[in-house]
C-alpha cells in the first residue's frame, strides 16, 4: 500500500513538472503582452429617449466619439484583433440639463483582457429644447429703379417662432427675411425664408426649421413739389407785408401714381401776422397729406414774412425836367416858368423809398390833344419801382404850344 501511494505521488509530480515545463515553453514562444487599440468608436445609447424628453446632447463631436482601449493577451491573440472587435458605448438615459459624466462601457473578444479605456468617462453637455417668438426684420438685396422710393417692407406673419437648444435660442438676436428689389418699379410680394442671426451677424440654425413669410414691399414713384406758405392777418397800421418765402421751397414726395399726379404743392400751417411790425421767422408743420411720403424734409419748413414800415420821400423837379410826348409835328413847347418846381411825394415801404432817387421817376405830359396856344395839361409820373403811390404837387401845368411858322418859298431858290 505504501509503495502504491509513492508511485501515485511520483506520477502527480511528473505531471506537474510537465505542465510547468509546457507553460514555460509556451510563454517563451507566445508570451502575454499589453497593447492599445486606438480610436474605437463610441455609440450613444438612449439618445432618442433623451430627445423625446425635450433634451438634446450638445457635444459637437457626438457623432465621432472614440476611445483608446488598453488590452492584454498573447502575441498571437493581439496580432489577430482590430478595433472592429471591440464595442464602446455610453448611456445618456435619465440625464438632465447640464454636464454629466457618462462611463464608457467596453466589450471585446474572448481571451482578451480589457484593462481600461482612455478616456474612461465622457462629459455630456445636455440642454433643454426651448422656443421663443421673434419679430421679423425685412432686409433688401439690390436697389429699386431711379426716381422710385422703396417704403418699409411688411412681413406676414410679422413674427416667427424659433425652436432649438437653450444656448442657441438665447443667442438669437434677429430674424431676417431678405427680399430682392433690384430694378423694381412696382410693389413686390414674395414668400421668402427667415434666417436667424446672433449678435455677431453669424447665421445660426434651429433644430426645427423656421417658417417662411410673405413679404410685401411698396415701391412708389417720386417727384418734387413746391411748399406753399400760408399767411393770414394784416400788419400793424403803417406797416406792410412785403414778401413771404419758405425754406425749403420744394420737397420730394412719394406716393401711388394716381395720388402723386393729383398733388401740385404742399401747404403748411397758417402763420398769423396780425399786428406785426417786424419780420417774422417761424417754422411751420406741413399739413397732413393722406397717403404720401415726404422724403427729404429733415426739419419743419421755415416761413419768412418780411414786414416793413411805410414811409415817404419828397423829390423836386423843375418844369424843364418834364418829358413831353406826342407833340404835333413842327410844333414847339414853351414854358413860361421853367424854373418853377414840381414836387413828387413818393410813398412806400422803407427799403424801396430810402433808395428811391429822381432818376427812378419820370415826369411826363401827353400833348396828343393839345392845341396851338395856352394849354392846361395833366402831369403824370412813371416808375418801375415797387412804390405804393406817388402824389404830385400840381396835377396840371400851363404849356404854350407854338405852331410852326410858314416861310414863303422864293422862286428859283
Amino acid at each position: 500500500m505504501k509503495k502504491k501511494n509513492e508511485k501515485l505521488f511520483i506520477q502527480i509530480a511528473c505531471l506537474i513538472c510537465s505542465v510547468v515545463l509546457w507553460v514555460v515553453v509556451i510563454v517563451q514562444i507566445n508570451p502575454i503582452q499589453g497593447s492599445t487599440v486606438a480610436n474605437v468608436p463610441v455609440t450613444i445609447k438612449n439618445l432618442a429617449a433623451l430627445e423625446k424628453s425635450n433634451m438634446v446632447l450638445m457635444n459637437s463631436d457626438k457623432d465621432n466619439l472614440t476611445v483608446n482601449i488598453k488590452v492584454k493577451g498573447t502575441v498571437d491573440q493581439l496580432d489577430k484583433i482590430s478595433k472592429g472587435d471591440f464595442t464602446a458605448s455610453i448611456d445618456v438615459l435619465g440625464f438632465g440639463e447640464g454636464t454629466s459624466n457618462a462611463r464608457v462601457e467596453l466589450t471585446g473578444p474572448n481571451g482578451i483582457e480589457i484593462q481600461d479605456s482612455s478616456p474612461s468617462q465622457i462629459p455630456c453637455v445636455v440642454e433643454s429644447i426651448i422656443s421663443k417668438v421673434m419679430d421679423v426684420t425685412v432686409q433688401y438685396d439690390g436697389n429699386q429703379s431711379d426716381e422710385y422710393y422703396r417704403a418699409n417692407g411688411i412681413s406676414n406673419p410679422s413674427s416667427v417662432k424659433i425652436t432649438g437648444p437653450r444656448s442657441i435660442v438665447d443667442s438669437a438676436q434677429v430674424a431676417v427675411a431678405t427680399i430682392n428689389v433690384e430694378g423694381a418699379i412696382d410693389n413686390i410680394i414674395k414668400t421668402v425664408p427667415v434666417r436667424i442671426y446672433n449678435g455677431t451677424d453669424t447665421e445660426i440654425y434651429m433644430s426645427v426649421p423656421t417658417d417662411n413669410v410673405e413679404v410685401t414691399v411698396p415701391i412708389y414713384p417720386t417727384k418734387y413739389v413746391n411748399i406753399k406758405p400760408n399767411v393770414k392777418g394784416e400788419p400793424l397800421e403803417g406797416y406792410k407785408l412785403v414778401d413771404v418765402s419758405v425754406k425749403p421751397e420744394r420737397v420730394k414726395i412719394a406716393a401711388r401714381k394716381d395720388i402723386l399726379d393729383s398733388i401740385k404743392e404742399l401747404e403748411i400751417q397758417e402763420l398769423d401776422i396780425t399786428g406785426a411790425y417786424n419780420n417774422i421767422l417761424s417754422s411751420r408743420e406741413v399739413l397732413s397729406e393722406k397717403d404720401i411720403l415726404i422724403l427729404d424734409l429733415t426739419v419743419s419748413p421755415v416761413v419768412n414774412a418780411v414786414i416793413e414800415k411805410i414811409t415817404q420821400k419828397d423829390l423836386s423837379y423843375k418844369l424843364d425836367d418834364i418829358e413831353f410826348t406826342n407833340i404835333k409835328e413842327g410844333y414847339t413847347v414853351n414854358l413860361n416858368n421853367k424854373e418853377n418846381l414840381l414836387t413828387a411825394t413818393v410813398n412806400g415801404v422803407a427799403s424801396v423809398v430810402n433808395k428811391f432817387t429822381k432818376d427812378d421817376l419820370k415826369i411826363t405830359v401827353n400833348l396828343s390833344v393839345a392845341v396851338a396856344g395856352i394849354n392846361h395839361v395833366k402831369v403824370e409820373s412813371i416808375t418801375d419801382k415797387a412804390i405804393n403811390n406817388i402824389s404830385l404837387s400840381a396835377e396840371t401845368i400851363e404849356v404854350e404850344l407854338i405852331e410852326p411858322v410858314n416861310v414863303p418859298v422864293v422862286p428859283g431858290t
